[in-house]
């Protein structure tokens, strides 16, 4: 009797092991990692993103520095003292898959949210809002010489 419950524990521990690894490995077909937005098909840096920055913005299901990232339809739109602006592509009904950025930060005053809900209602966990705040410049100005480098000419 011991043994066959020793058995079967542990029968259920590698069903359970190998079905719990298979689960989170792979996400499921809603997921989205911590950083789902990609700008110029790199996964977008919040702390050097600003009212100037330029790039093709787009949001993606999976891994964002895979090919097998998938681009999700998505409203992009900008708050001014909580009034949602739409003039342009600024827009909370106009669904994207992608956005070249630096038309909508063009409306923008610092101070203002960037808002980035997902289309579909399935992918609303990958909605993002970011504050639009002046930038440390020292950071911009000095990160680069303290980067590590990479192999090659520089250019």
């Amino acid at each position: 009797m011991k043994k066959s419950m020793m058995r079967l524990l542990a029968t259920l521990s590698v069903v359970l092991a190998f079905s719990t690894t298979n689960t989170f490995s792979k996400g499921g077909e809603n997921y989205f990692y911590g950083n789902p937005l990609v700008l110029n098909g790199k996964p977008l840096d919040y702390q050097t993103f600003w009212k100037g920055s330029k790039g093709v913005l787009a949001l993606v299901k999976g891994n964002p520095t895979s090919s097998e990232a998938t681009k999700v339809p998505f409203k992009i739109y900008l708050k001014h003292d909580g009034q949602v602006i739409n003039k342009g592509l600024s827009s909370d009904s106009r669904e994207l898959y992608e956005v070249e950025i630096a038309h909508i930060l063009a409306l923008a005053r610092f101070g203002d949210q960037l808002i980035i809900e997902p289309a579909r209602e399935s992918d609303a966990k990958a909605k993002r809002v970011i504050n639009l705040t002046k930038i440390d410049l020292m950071y911009m100005i000095f990160s680069p010489m303290f980067a590590k480098q990479k192999g090659g000419d520089g250019c």
